[in-house]
């Protein structure tokens, strides 16, 4: 049977769908009483004002998803394994796709084809390597595997492997960091149900790290279900620590007593508390940034650090911690109460959401200059562009059309920044 905690996390994993389809969601907030560091911007359009971006970061690359930032080509790396057993290489600039094997007569089937890694979890491109996440022997174990950019043989640094035959071993890639891969160890127990049914009832997890040179593994976190890595740089981590209440009962005894129409994270608000810490990966010693008694926004977006910059909330203000100066700034503060927040950080800007049932709006802050834009939400409707991969120039992410239908689209980033979504294209 599954606790409340895990059940508590399936919640808040559907939440994050919900958050990045929409783009207008996170926690709401109690009532605040700060003032000091308000600030506000104007939508820029006018194509003379210069626009800011930034290549992507070449340490603390974060995984997501099912694509990941080409530093050789500037686009991306893309994959589908459920169509197809390769990877493509996609280049917004001439908008073509291609597969990145060299081979005569390669039919891309395979992990001798310079595109294929097996049963493909996720991938990053670092320093002139892929380095992949896969799942072997039928989704029971995981594997790390690299191979250089250039095409060869396909070497295992690291692997996991269940214990009994009632086990799997399916592990997460989180980020890949100063010669290091940050890799979520998960190893569940399974049991019949009613004899026909495999179920999980039992998961143990820890956060490691994989030397890449090496392939050594070093355990960083026993029993981390509560901790999540936000980034590493060099030997500093940044983690958000879930903290229940001691008084917290059941979610399903909770559940049964609430009124019909309950609000989802209602049980949040009551009962669940957040540390935001640094840990140095070297001396285990923790600096708690954000203790659970302040009033913590967390963001369902998974887009919390990049490179060198976490980004957090608490009450109405926006915060980035610089991982390498080991300092945090405050970095926005919103003017007014919201019912709602969200936020994330991509291309060196933090992207502030805010809104009621009824009003979004969305601004982009310049972590560099603290330059502050508005982008246009259609008279405070929707955030037009919400941003979910992010290449050297481009994002892609999901595009709502004025008639409500929402595409997958591109669109550079700094037609993105001016809010001009006619750039946007497929």
């Amino acid at each position: 049977m599954l606790t409340s905690r895990r059940m508590l996390s399936l919640l808040l994993a559907a939440a994050a769908v919900i958050a990045i389809l929409s783009g207008c969601y996170a926690a709401p907030v109690s009532e605040t009483t700060e003032q000091g560091g308000e600030t506000s911007g104007a939508i820029v359009t006018d194509s003379e004002i210069p626009v800011t971006t930034y290549p992507v970061p070449e340490e603390n690359i974060r995984v997501f998803g099912n694509m990941a930032a080409s530093a050789s080509t500037g686009g991306f790396w893309q994959w589908d394994t459920f169509f197809r057993p390769y990877i493509q290489a996609y280049d917004p600039v001439t908008r073509t796709t291609y597969v990145p094997c060299y081979q005569n007569g390669c039919r891309h089937n395979d992990p001798t084809c310079n595109a294929c890694f097996g049963d493909l979890q996720s991938l990053v491109e670092y320093r002139g390597n892929y380095y992949a996440l896969v799942y072997t022997d039928d989704e029971t174990a995981s594997a790390l595997v690299t191979r250089p950019l250039s095409g060869g043989p396909l070497q295992t640094l690291a692997s996991w492997e269940p214990e009994n035959e009632n086990e799997a071993c399916r592990c997460v890639l989180r980020c890949v960091s100063f010669g290091k891969a940050y890799v979520i160890s998960n190893r569940e127990t399974y049991e019949l149900t009613e004899g026909v049914q495999l179920t999980a009832v039992a998961q143990e997890s820890s956060l490691v790290s994989v030397d890449l040179q090496t392939g050594e593994i070093s355990t960083i976190l026993e029993n981390c279900d509560n901790d999540d890595l936000y980034g590493v740089w060099e030997d500093i981590a940044v983690l958000r620590v879930l903290e229940m209440a001691e008084d917290a009962p059941e979610f399903e005894d909770w559940l049964a007593q609430q009124p019909e129409g309950t609000a989802w994270d209602e049980y949040d608000r009551q009962f669940v508390r957040f540390r935001f810490l640094i840990r140095n990966l070297k001396t285990g010693e923790e600096t708690v940034l954000v203790d659970a008694s302040e009033n913590f926004v967390r963001t369902v977006d998974p887009h919390r650090s990049w490179g060198q910059y976490a980004v957090y909330q608490v009450d109405r203000s926006l915060y980035v911690y610089d991982l390498e100066k080991q300092a945090a700034k405050k970095l926005f503060t919103y003017e007014q109460n919201w019912d709602f927040y969200n936020y994330m950080i991509l291309d060196g800007h933090v992207i502030a959401i805010c809104g009621t049932e009824n009003v979004c709006r969305v601004w982009a802050i310049d972590i560099a200059d603290e330059v502050v834009t508005e982008l246009d939400t259609r008279s405070g409707n929707v955030m037009i562009f919400s941003t979910d991969y992010e290449c050297d120039g481009y994002f892609k992410g999901l595009l709502t059309e004025p008639s409500g239908n929402v595409e997958v689209c591109y669109i550079s980033k700094e037609d993105f920044y001016r809010s001009n979504y006619d750039g946007a294209f497929h």
